[in-house]
């Protein structure tokens, strides 16, 4: 077979070719597109994940251990981020080959391990003005600039001060000396990131603009995608590069910050599958809006739930993300103070995609994995200490919701259209043993004598003949489970300022605005009507609760008559998601016309008097019109 091998660099392309009689390899035809698409395709927010990645494998490579440090080199007297490694140096020639595209140093290539063209294709696209590479072996220091000019990515070739050609990869060994801030006594290698323009900080502004960053973004980066790191190699950011002005602050993954008590409470769990489900709660700081684990950290104190898989974390959600999935994970309360990571064990079925910003799983369409495909587990193995934290968080509305949810499960039951079982078919040519069946011994129906022989269950689980399965197990829906919120930051935490709910339906529960308008305007407009009540703090507090449970009643049988349509499968899942968005929920929310008049009867039986302007005649002659007017629509 012909083999092709493609040497990238600004030289040209160099092809190796192997013969064999089966078939002619594929060439590339237009390397220029291929380097430009390759690079420019790549997502800048990986650079840091790449640049990282590398120096931590370099540094592993130094015996017991090495060392990373971030810092901050003044370039064009504007400060520029720098990686620096404590492994393997390379030479001149080693540097050169590295720096092609898919080429790499003493490491193995493979879908699995390592593409040899990350780093470069992820930092160039924000690094145009140039990336800097230097590397000490042997005591002597060599120097490349990756960069693009013109269009054109590639090595720049540089020349002195005399304009003589010195290549596009030069010694520098002298340069660094002077300059006194790396030894060359051991080796070492670096990269220099010069951004897309010479006054650009890429200290504070890796990506220049676009994305914007906050000032200091580069522990929180690390902090949300590197769940582990080796035990022997230590990572360091110095000043310039953290949120604790001067010094040098060390970083710790998760992992470790769990086990040097940054949190309240932790357990991991380990299922039969090998997979890993880590619970941590992180308490409140007193006197503050930030969790616990902030005091004294360069890191992010948000909340977080990922999938991690061979130590990095994917499809990370935090903050108000989160908080908004939380309930399907079995969060519906504090989540902002509670993170879920679902570690996968090494060989699982997945791999991360080309750029590594995603995982897949290797059979089937390749979908993206989400940590929301792990919901059911990470509900089912919640430990008790975690469900009973996240009750305690849960608001005392005062309502009667549960005897709302009840009604509710009722309508839902005589919505259902039951779907008749298949039954027996007695010409049928199967014949059947009887006797065995799992559980089952030969017995005789109605004792001695009777000469009926039929089988019968000697195993508890197994059920005699006519038995049915209960009403509540017959019913593939349950009504939803309704959670009332007043808090005005629960409120914001689910996005229903201004609306009247959200609906999760993978768990059921309906978490409802009581500081929607409709509540409002209702009890208002009745206690206008029964001002002249002789108690009006009764009054009040009667009209207030009439408002607030019909407002939950209205929103969940919207909720109801949705998930009905699902089960008698009149609609979809595209026509149930529009149907179940705080939106349309909102509509039968504004509606609270529809309960005023049952909402009138009730206060006026109970205060006994009618509403101002009527007398009970008419009183019973509206509720009586209203009421027929009902029956006429239904």
């Amino acid at each position: 077979m012909q083999s092709l091998a493609v040497d990238l660099s600004s030289e040209g392309i160099v092809v190796a070719m192997t013969n064999s009689m089966s078939v002619s390899a594929l060439r590339v035809d237009d390397q220029d597109f291929l380097v430009t698409s390759t690079i420019d395709r790549c997502p800048k927010v990986m650079m840091i994940r790449e640049l990282l990645k590398n120096a931590i494998e370099a540094a592993t490579l130094e015996d017991g251990g090495g060392l990373v440090e971030f810092s901050v080199t003044d370039v064009w007297e504007t400060p520029k981020l720098t990686i620096w490694n404590s492994g393997p140096g390379m030479d001149d020639e080693e540097l050169a080959r590295m720096t092609n595209l898919a080429a790499s140093i003493g490491k193995e290539k493979g879908l699995d391990k390592n593409f040899g063209m990350g780093a470069k294709v992820a930092s160039l696209p924000s690094n145009r003005q140039g990336l800097r590479y230097r590397s000490c072996k042997d005591g002597r220091v060599h120097e490349t600039i990756l960069c693009e000019r013109e269009g054109v990515y590639g090595r720049l070739r540089r020349e002195d001060q005399e304009g003589n050609d010195l290549g596009d990869v030069i010694d520098v060994t002298q340069v660094v000396e002077n300059e006194g801030l790396r030894s060359i006594d051991h080796d070492w290698t670096e990269v220099c990131l010069l951004g897309n323009r010479r006054n650009q900080n890429t200290a504070e502004d890796p990506y220049d603009g676009d994305p914007k960053q906050k000032k200091f973004w580069l522990a929180n980066y690390l902090y949300h995608r590197f769940y582990r790191t080796p035990d022997n190699v230590e990572i360091k950011l110095l000043s310039g590069t953290h949120t604790r002005g001067d010094g040098t602050r060390m970083f710790k993954a998760i992992p470790e910050r769990r086990e040097a008590g940054f949190f309240a409470d932790h357990e991991t769990i380990e299922l039969s599958n090998g997979i890993r489900i880590h619970y941590i709660y992180d308490e409140p700081l007193d006197g503050t809006s930030h969790n616990r684990s902030v005091s004294g950290s360069i890191a992010s104190n948000l909340s977080t739930c990922s999938v991690v898989f061979q130590g990095e974390m994917y499809d990370v959600l935090k903050g108000r993300s989160w908080t908004l999935e939380a309930p399907t994970f079995g969060i519906p309360f504090g989540a902002k103070h509670i993170s879920i990571h679902i570690e996968l064990p090494d060989d699982y079925e997945v791999r991360a995609d080309g750029y590594r910003q995603f995982l897949r799983y290797i059979d089937g369409e390749q979908s993206q994995v989400e940590a929301s495909d792990f919901t059911a587990i990470v509900v089912e193995n919640r430990p008790e200490w975690l469900v009973e934290l996240v009750h305690s968080m849960a608001p005392n509305t005062g309502d009667s919701s549960d005897e709302i949810r009840n009604k509710l499960q009722e309508f839902l039951n005589r919505l259902r259209v039951r779907v008749a079982s298949p039954k027996t078919d007695d010409e049928g040519d199967l014949d059947v043993d009887v006797g065995s069946g799992r559980g089952a011994s030969a017995g005789t129906l109605g004792g001695s004598g009777s000469g009926t022989k039929r089988s019968k269950p000697d195993d508890l689980a197994i059920v005699a003949t006519g038995s049915q399965m209960a009403r509540l197990a017959q019913n593939l829906e349950r009504a939803p489970k309704l959670i009332p919120l007043d808090d005005l930051e629960e409120i914001e935490a689910k996005q229903i300022v201004g609306r009247a709910g959200r609906y999760y339906l993978k768990s059921g529960e309906l978490f409802i605005n009581m500081r929607y308008p409709a509540v409002d305007e209702m009890c208002e407009m009745l206690r206008k009507e029964y001002a002249h009540a002789p108690d009006p703090e009764l009054m009040q507090e009667m009209a207030r609760g009439h408002a607030r449970n019909t407002m939950i009643q209205r929103v969940g049988l919207a909720v109801v008559f949705a998930l009905a349509k699902r089960l008698n499968k009149e609609w979809d899942d595209v026509a149930m998601d529009k149907a179940l968005e705080p939106e349309s929920l909102s509509l039968p929310a504004d509606n609270f016309y529809v309960s005023l008049q049952d909402a009138r009867r009730s206060l006026g039986r109970a205060l006994k008097l009618s509403r101002m302007g009527t007398d009970s005649e008419q009183e019973e002659a509206e509720s009586e019109n209203f009421e027929n007017g009902q029956s006429a629509v239904a």
